[in-house]
């Protein structure tokens, strides 16, 4: 496991409240994200803490329809966690899973991208993230095919960002 290094997977249904007439983008969203050791003091027997910082790069693999992957696409800056301008790639669009692989296997270079500060300290657990990288887009397929079924479910509540509400 990289021990400064990780990278969230999760499944989104999102409709953006100021553009309704985008409609819903269903799929996989991963993130880069630095782990950082926590220094509250403890005894010997105190577990670590990590807190895990917003994402520093993000890579959205979403569909407006199941198998349409039609809204592929990344955000290689994310100031402050904030997803900007999106990035669309053509690669992305029609291999998606092959270009995150390719991409996860140099997160040094996403670190670079996304303006981390001294991005080379990560090299290390760069390595170790490459070697992992077949495992996260496994997952991210899993997340991503959860949403190619047809029809979508409806959704029943959505938070503040658009996001949808389950269980």
């Amino acid at each position: 496991m990289a021990k400064r290094l990780c990278v969230s997977v999760e499944g989104i249904d999102f409709l953006n409240p100021n553009r309704l007439q985008d409609g819903r983008e269903c799929g996989a969203r991963l993130e880069l994200r630095i782990a950082e050791e926590d220094t509250l003091p403890g005894s010997i027997y105190a577990s670590r803490g990590l807190a895990i910082t917003r994402g520093v790069c993000r890579f959205d693999l979403l569909e407006s329809a199941p198998g349409a992957s039609d809204r592929m696409h990344w955000h290689p800056v994310m100031p402050n966690g904030e997803g900007r301008k999106r990035l669309y790639d053509d690669e992305l669009s029609t291999d998606p899973l092959w270009w995150l692989g390719r991409r996860l296997r140099d997160a040094v270079d996403l670190l670079k991208e996304g303006g981390v500060e001294d991005p080379d300290r990560f090299a290390e657990d760069a390595k170790v993230l490459a070697g992992m990288a077949d495992d996260i887009v496994a997952d991210a397929a899993t997340t991503l095919d959860r949403f190619r079924r047809e029809p979508w479910p409806p959704v029943e509540a959505r938070d503040e960002r658009g996001m949808a509400l389950t269980g």
